[in-house]
């Protein structure tokens, strides 16, 4: 009689896969709860209780004329466009249900980068009609100081670039302009280069949180016709535009699972920093390496 080894369900092998696998398991299986829980319960709201800028804003866009021409200046910094990425889409949302003519410019590089895929995003999406794309003017205020007389690249065509020739070819040529805002290039310059020269204009900015002191005493004297400056702000102006139209921007992610993702974002730079943090300390010098080899 031979006794044999009881068979195993895994090898070695496929524990440790198993066992580097499961963090992410674990990852997938909380932000999927947390996904129903955000979902199902109002326990834990994001949005600001205070309506009163998300109320301007709208009321804004309300009350431009059937047809009006709008600019989007997308100057927003890839490190901050993630706050303000749901707003700036809802409020493109916003605009297109209320019949606006949308045109995209932009001044400093990265918004420039951040524009082309927003409208990269909207082609691929489809509507009657897609922004005018006036592309990337160069030398930030001075450019934008120059825009004020031509915008309007002479290469641009179709009916919404012809619109905007007919009307002067500049800024003053927009009934209104939102101004996605960042540290190069915020709606402090506008307010400061564009709004003492055509102070008619209406201007509405959404702006990251770091901005908000700067930019708040020009919603103050009214050089602002609207301004949303914090996350909590942008998620109740996505919640209105998503509520009151079918053209809104979709759901709206709940806070719960973006503050699972965001501390799983955290938990995994740091686990990264400290592994290549030891590989290092156990990683013999090359000195020392050479003496203990044998001669």
């Amino acid at each position: 009689m031979t006794n044999s080894a009881a068979p195993t369900l895994l090898s070695e092998a496929g524990v440790a896969r198993l066992r580097r696998s499961a963090p992410a398991l674990v990852l997938l299986l909380v932000l999927a709860v947390a996904s129903l829980i955000s979902g199902s319960t109002g326990g834990l709201r994001l949005a600001s209780p205070d309506r009163s800028r998300v109320d301007q804003l709208r009321r804004a866009i309300g009350e431009l004329p059937s047809g009006a021409l709008v600019l989007i200046a997308f100057d927003a910094d890839l490190g901050t466009y993630a706050e303000v990425r749901p707003t700036t889409r809802a409020a493109i949302a916003d605009l297109a249900a209320h019949g606006a003519r949308l045109a995209i410019v932009s001044f400093t590089p990265e918004g420039r980068a951040i524009a082309a895929a927003e409208l990269g995003r909207i082609a691929r999406a489809g509507g009657e009609e897609p922004p005018a794309d006036l592309g990337f003017v160069a030398g930030s205020e001075a450019g934008l100081v120059r825009s004020i007389e031509s915008i309007v690249p002479s290469a641009a065509e179709g009916d919404l670039a012809d619109a905007i020739r007919q009307r002067g070819g500049g800024i003053g040529a927009f009934d209104m302009v939102l101004i996605v805002s960042g540290s190069d290039m915020s709606a402090r310059s506008w307010v400061e280069q564009v709004g003492t020269r055509l102070p008619e204009l209406p201007m509405v900015a959404i702006a990251p949180t770091f901005l908000d002191p700067e930019l708040e005493p020009y919603l103050r004297s009214g050089q602002l016709t609207a301004l949303l400056a914090t996350l909590r702000e942008g998620v109740a102006y996505a919640e209105a535009v998503s509520a009151g139209s079918a053209a809104g921007s979709g759901p709206v992610v709940g806070p719960l699972p973006m503050l699972v993702g965001m501390l799983a974002a955290l938990a995994v730079m740091a686990e990264a920093a400290f592994r290549r943090l030891g590989r290092r300390r156990r990683r013999p010098s090359g000195r020392s390496a050479a003496r203990r080899s044998p001669s």
